[in-house]
């Protein structure tokens, strides 16, 4: 005959046992749930960067015509800013903060005439579009060796700086034999890549 005590060791035993598995399936659960969370927001990253860098190519796109449609009338340039196109209601209004132009990043859009030293004087325009992260910095300005990417055509020259730095200027269709910009020269060090992964880029445009 099994004695009492018998029975109650079997017991605790057989509750030691159960408390096992449930710790293990709690850990595996855990687990889980952590591996999905961190998928989560990976995607969430990617489809917000994604969602970003399609509407800078929009607004890029929008303010080049726009810029262009304003001064067609013109000989030139001369006067265009991102003021004016704000007083001439040409740029989409997502972008207006006051008298400024602010891009997907939070950063102020700067748009200006080539200048007086240009080759004719104001012949183009620029488009400065800061605080871009590497990935959207390189999706932005691929560009082949006429001078149209995702941004647009007629794009004389793209230029890249870290923050507060100084420009690096490359053309698309630059004598130095650089048949066209692209996602793997971008990404270099001196364009896209700069150190802290965040670079400024400004497009020149031709009429």
């Amino acid at each position: 005959m099994t004695s009492f005590s018998t029975l109650a060791r079997a017991a605790r035993l057989g509750s030691t046992r159960k408390r096992g598995v449930t710790l293990i399936e709690a850990v595996l659960y855990i687990s889980i749930a952590l591996a999905l969370i961190v998928g989560g927001l990976v995607f969430f990253q990617q489809a917000s960067l994604a969602q970003r860098t399609n509407s800078a190519v929009r607004n890029i796109s929008a303010i080049a015509s726009e810029s262009r449609g304003l001064y067609q009338q013109q000989n030139n340039f001369d006067g265009l800013t991102h003021g004016a196109l704000i007083n001439a209601g040409a740029v989409p209004t997502s972008l207006i903060s006051g008298t400024n132009l602010k891009n997907e990043w939070g950063q102020n859009i700067d748009v200006a005439t080539t200048g007086s030293t240009d080759a004719p004087p104001h012949s183009g325009f620029t488009v400065i579009y800061p605080g871009l992260p590497t990935a959207a910095c390189v999706r932005l300005t691929s560009t082949d060796a006429s001078g149209s990417g995702r941004v647009g055509s007629g794009i004389r020259a793209i230029a890249f700086r870290a923050p507060g730095g100084t420009w690096n200027e490359v053309n698309p269709a630059s004598s130095t034999g650089t048949a066209q910009l692209t996602p793997a020269l971008v990404a270099a060090t001196s364009a896209c890549a700069q150190t802290g992964g965040i670079v400024d880029v400004r497009f020149t445009f031709n009429r």
